[in-house]
C-alpha cells in the first residue's frame, strides 16, 4: 500500500511516519507532503530505520495540481496538514479558512480525480463541538466557537464528496501532547512540563477550572495507523461521513466502518495539569494571572468508541510527564 500523508513532517506527522517505518504492516511507500511552514525539520535527522521507502514532496495545500499529481499515485492518504492553535484561539481567521478549510477543498478533489484511493483519514478537531457544559460524544451537533473549530468543520464538511468507494475516517482529537523531535510547546502539557523542567515555574490564566480533552501524540498515531492498518471494505464507505456516528458497542479488534470518531483519553483542568506536573518536579511555583475569570471549557466522553476496537497502549499521564522531562537534553 502506498500512503500519502499530507503535514506528514508536523508533530502529529513525525509521530505517525516512525510508527509507519518501524512496525511491520503492509505499507510500501510513505509520501511525505509538508510545506515546513513550522520551520521544524525533525523529520529529516535521526536513524535511517525503514527510510528506504519514504519520500518527500514540498508543496502547499492550496497547489491543486501538485496535490493531484501525489495523490494519483496513492492507495491511502491520511490527511493532517493544518493550521493549528490552542483550541479556542480566535487570531488569524482567514489563514484558518483557507488552510483547512480550502486546502482540504484541494484535497479532496485531488482525492476524487484518483479512483487509486481507497481511504481517507482526516485528523480533526473536538474544537468543532465549541464550549459546552457537559461531555459531548459523536452524537453531540458541532457548535464551533472559534475560527479554527469553523475551519476544521468545514473541512469535514468537504468529504461528502468523496466517492462511496474511498473509505473516509474523521478524528476528532483532543489537546495532543507528549515528546518527540517535532514538538509544539504552545499546547498546555508540553508547556507546562517545559517550563517547570527548564524555569521551575508555570503561569495558569483564568481560575483553572477550563476543562481540555487530551490525547498523547504517539497514541493518536497508534489511532491513524490502526485505520491504516485494518482491511478496507471492513463497513460501508459513506459520501456523508462528516454527519455519520459509528455504531455503539465496537467489540475489541473488530475493524472499524467508516464514520466520525473522537480521539481522546483524559479530560482535565488545567488545575489538575499544574498538579500532575508538581508531582514530577516537586519544588514547581504556580504563577495564576486572572485567577478569578472562568475560562471556555470542554470535556470529551471517555472512553471513546475508538479505542474499543483500537486500544490504545498503556501508559499513564504520570509516566507520559516523567518520560518527557526524561527526553530533555539538561
Amino acid at each position: 500500500m502506498n500512503v500519502l500523508i499530507t503535514g506528514g513532517a508536523g508533530y502529529v506527522g513525525y509521530a505517525l511516519v516512525q510508527r509507519l517505518l518501524q512496525a511491520p504492516n503492509n505499507i510500501e511507500n510513505i509520501t511525505v507532503y509538508d510545506n515546513l511552514s513550522r520551520k521544524n525539520y525533525a523529520l529529516f535527522s535521526g536513524a535511517k530505520v525503514g527510510s528506504g521507502k519514504l519520500k518527500f514532496v514540498p508543496g502547499e495545500l492550496l497547489d491543486g495540481r501538485t496535490l493531484a499529481r501525489v495523490a494519483a499515485a496513492a492507495d491511502a492518504v491520511v490527511h493532517l496538514a493544518a493550521k493549528v492553535t490552542t483550541p479556542f484561539a480566535d487570531n488569524e481567521a482567514h489563514f484558518f479558512d483557507q488552510v483547512n478549510h480550502w486546502g482540504t477543498a484541494q484535497l479532496v478533489q485531488a482525492v476524487c480525480d484518483a479512483p487509486r484511493v481507497k481511504k481517507l483519514l482526516y485528523l480533526s478537531s473536538v474544537s468543532v463541538y465549541g464550549n459546552h457544559p457537559e461531555p459531548v460524544s459523536e452524537q453531540t451537533l458541532p457548535h464551533p466557537d472559534s475560527f479554527y473549530g469553523h475551519a476544521k468543520l468545514r473541512g469535514e464538511e468537504q468529504l461528502v464528496r468523496l466517492p462511496e468507494s474511498c473509505e473516509t475516517y474523521v478524528l476528532r482529537a483532543g489537546n495532543v501532547y507528549g515528546f518527540n523531535p517535532a514538538m509544539r510547546l504552545d499546547a498546555v502539557v508540553n508547556r507546562f512540563v517545559f517550563e517547570a523542567h527548564f524555569q521551575g515555574r508555570i503561569t495558569l490564566h483564568g481560575n483553572g477550572e477550563q476543562a481540555r480533552p487530551f490525547i498523547q501524540v504517539d497514541k493518536l498515531a497508534s489511532l491513524l495507523a490502526g485505520l491504516l492498518e485494518q482491511p478496507s471494505g471492513s463497513g460501508p464507505a459513506s459520501g456523508s461521513t462528516a454527519t455519520s456516528t459509528p455504531a455503539t458497542g465496537t467489540p475489541a479488534g473488530r475493524a472499524l466502518p467508516p464514520g466520525v470518531y473522537n480521539a481522546v483519553e483524559h479530560n482535565f483542568t488545567v488545575r489538575e495539569i499544574a498538579q500532575a506536573v508538581a508531582q514530577v518536579y516537586p519544588d514547581l511555583e504556580r504563577h495564576t494571572i486572572n485567577q478569578h475569570l472562568a475560562m471556555k471549557s470542554l470535556r470529551v466522553q471517555v472512553p471513546c468508541r475508538i479505542t474499543g476496537a483500537l486500544p490504545l497502549p498503556a501508559r499513564s499521564f504520570a509516566d507520559e510527564i516523567r518520560d518527557f522531562g526524561a527526553h530533555f537534553a539538561f
